[in-house]
């Protein structure tokens, strides 16, 4: 008889011993599924009040870099001195909305195309280098307006229509330059691309197959 109280002993020593080393990964008291069912500082969180900020849940998130779907920077931004642009660079110099008449010439971009609007008087004075140029457009309308105008290799077209305006003007690099003058123009001190592209004594001409030769 004492052998078997002693052996009940031993076994229910063994199933408490067992039963208190028994461990539980998650608390049924921190089982939520609602914010409500969380006390003051913890957050319902995959099914659990969580303390915040203690630990990710998921994989933490990794740094795959930089992000190429958003919009990227333009190289061709429209360059400082011009007023506007369009596509095709095409920069456009307004001296109707930006002063032309300070000490600097204006310089067109590199490259760029541009159309320059000379409309009040004694603007682009102090020069115009398109040396540089893809192509200019340049139309002189304001009176006293454009003094030493410098065509580069491309396509140049001078329009000279106020009163005393154009007052030198290079293309001689040019591949096809006009330069139109008005009765009230100035239009002196001109260098045509060749003699045979000056063949009324005023202005310049890009007709004629020496004088039209842009790819």
């Amino acid at each position: 008889m004492k052998l078997i109280v002693a052996w009940l002993a031993v076994l229910s020593f063994t199933v408490i011993s067992a039963g208190s080393c028994t461990i539980r990964h998650k608390s049924g008291d921190y089982e939520c599924t609602t914010q409500t069912d969380c006390e003051t500082g913890r957050q319902c969180l995959g099914g659990y009040c969580v303390v915040p900020g203690g630990g990710p849940i998921d994989a933490p998130k990794t740094n795959d870099g930089p992000r190429t779907d958003g919009p990227q920077p333009d190289s061709s931004m429209c360059p400082a001195q011009c007023t506007s642009c369009a596509n095709g660079k095409v920069c456009n110099i307004d001296c109707g909305s930006t002063n032309c008449t300070g000490n600097n010439a204006i310089v067109c971009p590199s490259g760029w195309n541009c159309a320059i609007l000379c409309s009040t008087n004694n603007s682009c004075a102090n020069g115009i280098n398109c040396g540089g140029a893809a192509s200019c457009a340049v139309t002189c309308s304001g009176q006293g307006s454009c003094r030493n105008i410098e065509c580069g290799a491309g396509a140049c077209d001078v329009k000279c229509e106020g009163s005393n305006s154009c007052r030198g003007v290079v293309c001689s690099n040019s591949c096809a330059c006009d330069v139109s003058c008005g009765t009230a123009a100035a239009c002196e001190f001109l260098t045509c691309s060749s003699i045979q592209c000056d063949p009324f004594g005023k202005g310049c001409t890009s007709i004629g197959p020496t004088c039209d030769t842009c790819p």
